[in-house]
C-alpha cells in the first residue's frame, strides 16, 4: 500500500502532467489571429531570415513600436523548432507556464507553512491568466518579468534573510525589471516603482528604498536593458523620439492610438479573467488589507498595492486592451492563495458555483449561436463551435460539481484541483475549437490553399495587399508584400522606406497591367469594384474576408 507521501507525490505529479499537457497542447490547433499574433509571428520569422537582430521589421518594414526581447526568443524557437504557430505561441506559453511555478514558489518561500500546490492551479485555472499565455501577444513575457522583479523584491524582505541573500534576490529583481523593459518598454520600470512608492508613502517608511542595493542592482540593469537601445539608435536615428516620445508618452497621454475605453474598462476584464475564483477574491482582498501584520514588510499590503497599480496606471491611460491588466493577476492570485483557508465555508464554495453558472452559461450559449440572425453572427459555422462550447460547458459543470462535494468533505486542496484543472480544461476546450472561425481571423487556410503544393511565391514576385493588410499573410507567405494605399501603424516605417509601398490604387493598376506575373490580396468587395474596372486577373482561392488574384 503506498505511504500518504508517496501517494500525494504521485497525485502532484499527476496534476502537474495534466497542467502541462493541457497548457502547451493547443497553441498549434489555431491559426494565427490578425492583426496581433500573424504580426508579432512575422516579426520574429524576419528577424531569423535578415540575421538583423537590432532592428525589428514587420512585412519588412521597419517596426519600432515594441523592444525586441520576445522576438528573439521566437526566433530562436524558429530556429531550432521550425516556423509554425506552435513555436509562435511558445514564447507567451512558456513564460506563463514559469509564472505559474514562480507563484508556487514565492507563496511557499513567502509562508512555509502554506502548501505550494493551490497557489500553482489557481493560476494554471485562472482564465485570465491561461488565455494570455495561449495568444501571442507581449503580455505575457512583461508579466512574468514583472512578477519576477516583485516577487523577487518580496523574497528580500522576509524576516530573517542574510545580507548576502537579500543582495541576491534584489539583482534577481534588478534583473527582471531590465527584461520586462526589454519586454514591453519602460513600463518594466514604471509599474514596479510605482508600487514601492505608493507602499512607502502609506506606510511612512522609507526603510524599502535604502535596501534596494542600487550600486549591484544598475549595474545589472543596465547590462541588461541598455545595449539594445544603444544600438537601436545609432542604426534608427529616429529611434529615440519614435519610442520613447510616440510609443510611450504620447500613446499613453492621447488618444491618437483608437484604442480607447471608459474608466471602468478593466472592470468587466478582471471579473472575467479571474474566473473561476472571482467570488473568492473581494474578501481575499479585504481580508489581506486589514488584518494585522507583524512588525517589518507588510507583505499582504504590497501585493494589494502591486495589483491595485497596475490596474489604476492603465486605466488612466487613453490605449486600453484586455492584456494590459495581466501583470496584476500574479498579485491577485497570491493574495487569495494566501488567505484562501481563513475564508468563510461560503467564499471557498464560491469558486465551484462559479464553475456551474459559467458551465450552465456556455451551454445556453451553444444551444441558442446557431439561431442567431445572420447579421450578428457567421451562422455557417456556428453550429460546428457550438459544439465546442457545449463540451467546455459540460467540463465546467462537472468540475464546479465536483469541487462543491470535496469542498463538503472539508478537502479545500481537492477542491482547488478538480475547480483549477477542470477550468483549465474547459477554458482550452472552447478556445481550441476557434479553429472553426479561423477564416474571419487569420489568412491561415486561404494561404495553405495556394502557398506550397501548388505555388512559389519568391521574393522577386510581385505581390500586392490592396487598400488592406492582413498581418497573418506574410507569416504564411513567408515573406512581405508590398502595401497598396495602406499605411496605419506602418506610416512612421514607410516614411524611413517609401519604396516599399505603393501609394495609390491607381498606380498599383498601373503596375499591375505591366507585370507579366504578379499577385494580389483583397477583400472581395474591394476585387469586385476593380474587376468591374476592367482590372485583368483570376481568381485563385477566396475566403469569407479575402480574396487572392493572379495576374494570369
Amino acid at each position: 500500500m503506498l505511504t500518504v507521501s508517496a501517494s500525494k507525490s504521485r497525485w502532484v505529479a499527476g496534476a502537474f502532467l495534466i497542467c502541462a499537457l493541457t497548457w502547451f497542447a493547443g497553441l498549434e490547433h489555431r491559426g494565427l489571429f490578425t492583426p496581433d499574433e500573424g504580426r508579432y509571428a512575422d516579426i520574429a520569422r524576419e528577424m531569423l531570415d535578415s540575421d538583423d537582430w537590432v532592428t525589428p521589421r514587420l512585412n519588412g518594414i521597419k517596426y519600432l513600436e515594441k523592444p525586441p526581447l520576445q522576438y528573439w526568443a521566437t526566433a530562436g524557437a524558429f530556429a531550432v523548432l521550425g516556423v509554425d504557430e506552435w513555436t509562435a505561441r511558445l514564447w507567451p506559453a512558456y513564460t506563463g507556464f514559469l509564472g505559474i511555478a514562480l507563484m508556487a514558489f514565492a507563496g511557499f518561500r513567502l509562508a512555509p507553512r502554506s502548501p505550494w500546490l493551490p497557489t500553482a492551479l489557481m493560476a494554471a485555472g485562472c482564465w485570465g491568466y491561461f488565455l494570455g499565455g495561449q495568444f501571442l501577444t507581449l503580455d505575457m513575457g512583461l508579466t512574468f518579468f514583472l512578477t519576477v522583479a516583485m516577487l523577487g523584491f518580496l523574497l528580500s524582505r522576509r524576516a530573517g534573510v542574510t545580507l548576502s541573500a537579500e543582495r541576491g534576490w534584489m539583482i534577481l529583481a534588478w534583473a527582471g525589471m531590465a527584461c520586462a523593459v526589454l519586454s514591453k518598454g519602460i513600463v518594466g520600470i514604471v509599474i514596479p516603482a510605482l508600487a514601492l512608492l505608493v507602499y512607502v508613502a502609506l506606510e511612512r517608511d522609507l526603510s524599502p528604498l535604502k535596501r534596494l542595493h542600487w550600486a549591484p542592482g544598475l549595474a545589472a540593469f543596465a547590462a541588461i536593458a541598455l545595449p539594445w537601445f544603444v544600438l537601436a539608435q545609432q542604426r534608427n536615428p529616429e529611434f529615440f523620439h519614435f519610442f520613447f516620445i510616440r510609443e510611450h508618452f504620447e500613446r499613453y497621454l492621447l488618444p491618437d492610438h483608437h484604442r480607447p475605453g471608459p474608466w471602468w474598462y478593466f472592470v468587466p476584464v478582471l471579473l472575467v479573467g479571474l474566473l473561476p475564483w472571482t467570488p473568492s477574491i473581494p474578501a481575499a482582498l479585504a481580508r489581506a488589507w486589514r488584518t494585522a501584520a507583524p512588525p517589518g514588510f507588510k507583505i499582504d499590503r504590497f501585493l494589494v498595492i502591486w495589483a491595485g497599480v497596475v490596474v489604476v496606471f492603465f486605466s488612466a491611460s487613453h490605449s486600453k486592451l484586455p492584456g494590459y491588466v495581466l501583470p496584476a493577476l500574479p498579485a491577485i492570485l497570491l493574495l487569495l492563495a494566501r488567505h484562501y483557508p481563513a475564508l468563510s465555508e461560503r467564499a471557498r464554495r464560491a469558486p465551484a458555483v462559479a464553475c456551474i453558472a459559467s458551465g450552465l452559461a456556455l451551454g445556453l450559449l451553444a444551444a441558442v449561436l446557431p439561431h442567431l440572425d445572420a447579421r450578428l453572427s457567421w451562422t455557417e459555422f456556428d453550429a460546428h463551435y457550438a459544439i465546442w462550447l457545449l463540451a467546455a460547458g459540460l467540463v465546467l459543470s462537472a468540475a464546479g460539481l465536483t469541487g462543491l462535494r470535496l469542498q463538503r468533505r472539508a478537502s479545500d486542496e481537492a477542491s482547488i484541483a478538480v475547480v483549477g484543472l477542470g477550468s483549465l480544461l474547459a477554458v482550452q476546450i472552447a478556445l481550441s475549437g476557434t479553429h472553426v472561425l479561423d477564416e474571419h481571423y487569420s489568412s491561415e487556410r486561404i494561404m495553405q490553399a495556394v502557398v506550397g503544393e501548388k505555388l512559389r511565391f519568391p521574393r522577386e514576385l510581385p505581390f500586392y495587399s490592396v487598400a488592406s493588410f492582413d498581418q497573418s499573410v506574410p507569416f504564411y507567405l513567408g515573406r512581405p508584400v508590398t502595401l497598396v494605399r495602406y499605411k496605419d501603424e506602418l506610416a512612421p516605417g514607410i516614411a524611413t522606406e517609401p519604396w516599399k509601398f505603393v501609394s495609390s490604387v491607381e498606380e498599383f493598376v498601373e503596375l499591375w497591367q505591366e507585370h507579366a506575373e504578379a499577385f494580389a490580396i483583397m477583400t472581395p468587395p474591394f476585387y469586385e469594384k476593380l474587376r468591374q474596372q476592367g482590372l485583368p486577373g483570376r481568381v485563385l482561392a477566396r475566403d469569407a474576408r479575402r480574396m487572392i488574384v493572379a495576374r494570369r
